[in-house]
């Protein structure tokens, strides 16, 4: 046993590839491809005794025994509540959650902006050149996506609550439209990196959402629009060696810290 033994777990294949990354890096890595806590799991946990295991992006089904871990092991967690982590926690157990290192979360969100422009093309086959788009949110992944438009010759509106974002935005020379509680919008082009429900699309409404934030969507409580689509996930779906380098590397960061 090393402090430089690693050990994966998830089916996402992001994880698999960043295993193999860390090895070709000098260090002892192993993957297993599940997401919720086995027998099998158990005795290769027990057998290899990792310094440092990668657990899953999104929360695992069950858990693995704070016991079945060797002593001083620093946890790496994607998406996982509190209730989930307790256990861990309260064993003493280091846990870091790298979906919050902050040049991964930079990197993921320029990922997620190219990966919106291939999707763009193959659903609608239109050109971004001269087109108009309205991008709501201005945090990492409004700003990289408003970045991307902008850059290929689309006009770009980005649509906010925060005064501080409005700010920046307008800095950029990009329009901006006050985000309030009763807004509307009923034809054109939205991309939406907001994670919470705050659209409604009224009846006859043209506009299409492309949608690239997290859980619950952006649509209130009703039946999504034929012109409302969700994208979740996008760099591991389009770029996985790319996305699976950024995690590399946030985990390199932080075992190096």
């Amino acid at each position: 046993m090393t402090d430089t033994n690693w050990f994966f777990i998830g089916t996402d294949p992001r994880l698999a590839m960043c295993s193999e990354m860390l090895s070709e890096r000098g260090f002892n890595s192993y993957h297993i491809g599940t997401d919720q806590y086995t027998e099998q799991l158990g005795e290769q946990l027990a057998e290899l005794a990792p310094k440092h295991i990668v657990f899953p992006i999104l929360q695992m089904k069950g858990t693995i025994p704070p016991e079945a871990l060797v002593e001083g092991a620093r946890l790496y967690t994607g998406v996982a509540s509190e209730e989930w982590l307790a256990p861990f926690k309260e064993s003493g157990f280091s846990v870091q959650p790298y979906l919050k290192d902050e040049q991964f979360i930079w990197q993921n969100a320029r990922l997620t902006a190219e990966a919106f422009v291939h999707v763009y093309y193959a659903n609608l086959q239109r050109q971004i050149a001269g087109s108009s788009f309205a991008v709501a949110g201005f945090g990492k992944v409004g700003k990289a996506t408003a970045h991307v438009l902008a850059s290929l010759g689309a006009r770009v509106t980005v649509i906010a609550r925060s005064a501080a974002q409005l700010g920046e935005a307008e800095a950029m020379q990009y329009e901006t439209i006050q985000l309030t509680d009763d807004f509307h919008m009923n034809e054109g082009q939205l991309v939406n990196t907001i994670p919470a429900k705050w659209l409604s699309l009224p009846e006859g409404s043209t506009l299409r959402v492309f949608d690239l934030a997290s859980a619950p969507g952006c649509l209130k409580e009703q039946p999504p629009s034929e012109y409302y689509t969700i994208h979740l996930g996008l760099p591991g779906k389009h770029f996985p060696v790319d996305a699976a380098a950024a995690l590399a590397d946030a985990l390199e960061r932080m075992y190096s810290r």
